[in-house]
């Protein structure tokens, strides 16, 4: 029997492979990266993964926070980041340029044997289970999020389905094995970072469970109930404590992102797909096509149903010719629900108003991930349908197997044609160029930060390669506070809090604002007119690559200017304001010039005494999460440091101890006693040691189990006594 099965996978591997390299082998081209005017990659990913590359090749380890966009922010924990996410190993050792290909195509040939396991689980025979794989790889939903530069989507998409796999076995077949299997695929689940596909999996998966386990219960078969409860209860445990040092710090900061005032415009997104958008079930180009801009809503990738028509027929197939299989009628609800659940219909409010969490994600429309994912099992069942029903009529072997590789050929004819069509290459120089404006500032060797203004000046997935630091950026889970700072600082005053992601500079109202980030340089797409006694134009370079999105790489007119009020990365306060709550800090923040007070959050020593010319602060080292300054003072004063506050960052005064302020809003500081100084900021996630501890012990516990497991799995049985 084991035999069989390892013969079973070996023919898998051996024919999806060679299907992998067919339609996706571009992917692996030297030299080259993948590469639309859409793509996620260039306009995000590529920095996030410079960061990690960087930090690891410097011999830093894993980054906790990165400095090169929105003025900074945490690192380890942003779910696009994906920093100890296993299969983004490659981007440890190779560019993120290097990496971006393989990382892609290895994902693809995972999913497609992670559906393969599908078909294995519900039952299914050699060619249904091969289908499945083949419908996997060629499925043009996942076929678009690669168009799109989903690198971190992806990975829930590939992995999300093996969720349904160890509870399907859970389910059927309790015990130590399974439930083993349970835990570190959830554990690899929580690790993609972009819990959207898996929240939602775990919805039908617990609406599965109470029916299933429901029916058994009736039916009087409690003891496997509570075995089946039991092993699954202890496999999503130990899943989740070996993510723990992710879940714990990304929980406790929930409340520091604006994504938690997401409004049902941010929810939306521009997508609401109505019954328009039924007809991309039967062709991906029903509505139109980006490739010729032909496309008339927001982000087809977004919207398009399409998942196979072939996949779609034997669907249909399955789900009337194998009703009388118990995971069928499973299936075919989950489609229909799922499918209804992306469309804008008044089903969609209930979830919204009523399921904790819903309302986090974006993009209701995802929910067709899971409608391909419901529509490619069925597909699976279909044809085994098919295929028993021509058995039966004595066809033979040869025919039924002759018929069911015709199917996957087409399929995969199919999918990589659309590959080929979709996504292209281009080389890695053209989507990471080297800018004359990037070398002049390569010359200041001193700690600042730069303002584009708007959104296509500085390409913001450059900014870590080029090792700039931008105040504005692309970070879908960006501070509140942040935003609030930025917001007063473009319009002088407040405005209605909601979630975002894109934070772009389009004016100024407070430049005292400005100097206290550190902004030495501004740089525009066009002249501007700044104040002449704050600013200078240092360069006006011509012809400068920039990533536009939407429409690709273009030639732009970059004109720079050099701030002569700029303050450092530190500061002394000249006074000092104390507030209670974080309105005070924004009202008095509005009514004050931060050039001359700090207004910082609690109750303190009282106003900083006036310094003298010999007061000083020198920065010696500084790199993502970490500062070290030099202090000299001839009193007591309080110190700015143009760092975005998180209650993260702890500070050590040689070697002590130093409590920290959140101040400005945004920024943080420190009171300072007299005397010469050593201060270090440094910054780790929230219940870092906690969370970590309790990841190792789950991580210990899992490897123990999984010893045990295999010593009574291979210790062979008694022999039978005579008589």
């Amino acid at each position: 029997m084991r035999s069989s099965r390892n013969r079973d996978w070996l023919i898998a591997l051996f024919l999806i492979v060679p299907l992998a390299l067919i339609g996706y082998g571009f992917l692996l081209w030297p030299g080259k990266i993948p590469y639309t005017p859409y793509s996620d990659i260039v306009a995000y990913h590529l920095a996030a993964k410079e960061v990690l590359h960087r930090s690891v090749q410097a011999g830093q380890g894993v980054p906790f926070w990165r400095a090169d966009q929105v003025a900074g922010g945490p690192a380890l924990t942003n779910p696009n980041a994906l920093y100890t996410y296993p299969l983004h190993g490659l981007f440890y050792v190779l560019s993120p340029a290097g990496a971006m290909g393989w990382t892609i195509w290895l994902h693809l040939v995972i999913g497609a044997l992670v559906y393969y396991a599908l078909g294995h689980s519900l039952g299914l025979g050699r060619w249904p289970r091969l289908l499945m794989a083949v419908a996997a790889l060629f499925n043009f939903k996942v076929l678009m999020a690669v168009y799109a530069g989903w690198l971190s989507v992806l990975a829930s998409i590939t992995l999300f389905p093996l969720l349904f796999v160890v509870i399907f076995r859970v389910v059927k077949s309790p015990g130590s094995g399974n439930a083993l299997a349970m835990a570190v695929t959830g554990a690899l689940c929580l690790h993609t970072g972009q819990l959207q596909l898996i929240y939602y999996s775990g919805l039908f998966l617990l609406a599965y469970l109470l029916v299933t386990l429901g029916a058994l219960w009736r039916a009087g078969r409690r003891q496997e109930v509570r075995q089946a409860v039991g092993w699954v209860v202890c496999g999503g445990v130990l899943a989740i404590g070996m993510a723990a040092y992710l879940l714990l710090p990304l929980a406790a900061e929930a409340p520091l992102i604006s994504r938690g005032l997401a409004s049902v415009e941010f929810f939306r997104a521009g997508h609401s797909l109505g019954l328009p958008h039924l007809l991309t079930l039967f062709s991906p180009w029903a509505l139109g096509t980006p490739l010729d801009g032909s496309y008339r809503g927001v982000e087809l990738w977004e919207d398009v149903a399409y998942f196979g028509l072939l996949p779609l027929l034997l669907a249909c197939a399955g789900a009337v010719l194998g009703w009388h299989r118990p995971p069928a009628r499973f299936l075919v609800v989950g489609f229909a629900v799922s499918l209804l659940l992306a469309l804008d219909t008044p089903l969609l409010h209930l979830p919204y108003e009523f399921l904790p969490g819903f309302r986090l994600f974006r993009l209701p429309g995802r929910m067709l991930f899971l409608m391909a994912f419901f529509g490619i099992a069925l597909a699976g069942i279909g044809l085994e349908e098919l295929l028993e029903r021509l058995r039966k009529r004595r066809a033979g072997t040869w025919r039924p197997a002759l018929a069911a590789a015709g199917v996957i050929l087409v399929i995969a004819g199919e999918g990589t044609t659309y590959a080929y069509q979709h996504i292209g290459m281009v080389e890695q120089a053209e989507v990471l160029p080297v800018t004359d404006y990037g070398r002049f500032l390569a010359e200041d060797r001193t700690l600042f930060r730069i303002a584009p203004v708007g959104r296509y000046t500085v390409s913001y997935a450059w900014s870590a390669a080029m090792k700039l630091q931008l105040i504005s950026g692309y970070e879908p889970f960006n501070l509140r506070h942040y935003q609030q700072y930025f917001n007063l600082l473009q319009l002088g005053q407040a405005r209605r809090e909601d979630a975002t992601v894109w934070t772009d500079l389009l004016q100024v109202a407070r430049w005292d604002l400005l100097d206290a980030l550190n902004v030495k340089y501004v740089l525009a797409p066009f002249p501007l007119q700044l104040p002449s006694d704050r600013f200078e134009p240092v360069g006006q370079y011509h012809d400068q690559p920039v990533f536009v999105f939407y429409k690709g790489v273009e030639r732009i007119d970059v004109f720079v200017y050099r701030n002569k009020s700029v303050l450092p990365r530190a500061f002394w306060a000249e006074r000092v304001v104390h507030v209670v709550g974080e309105d005070d800090m924004r009202t008095t923040l509005q009514q004050n010039n931060l050039r001359h007070l700090a207004v910082i959050r609690g109750i303190g020593p009282g106003d900083a005494t006036p310094g003298s010319p010999n007061d000083q602060v020198k920065v010696v080292e500084a790199a993502d999460g970490y500062l070290s300054m030099e202090t000299v003072s001839g009193t007591d004063r309080f110190l700015v440091v143009s760092e975005i506050w998180h209650p993260g960052w702890s500070g050590t005064l040689d070697g002590r101890t130093l409590p920290l302020h959140r101040a400005d809003l945004a920024l943080m500081g420190a009171w300072i006693p007299a005397g010469r100084h050593r201060l270090v900021l440094m910054f780790r996630p929230l219940y870092w040691r906690v969370a970590f501890g309790i990841s190792l012990c789950c991580g210990a516990a899992f490897l123990i189990w999984v010893a045990v497991h295999l010593f009574r799995y291979r210790r062979p049985a008694p022999e039978a006594q005579p008589g």
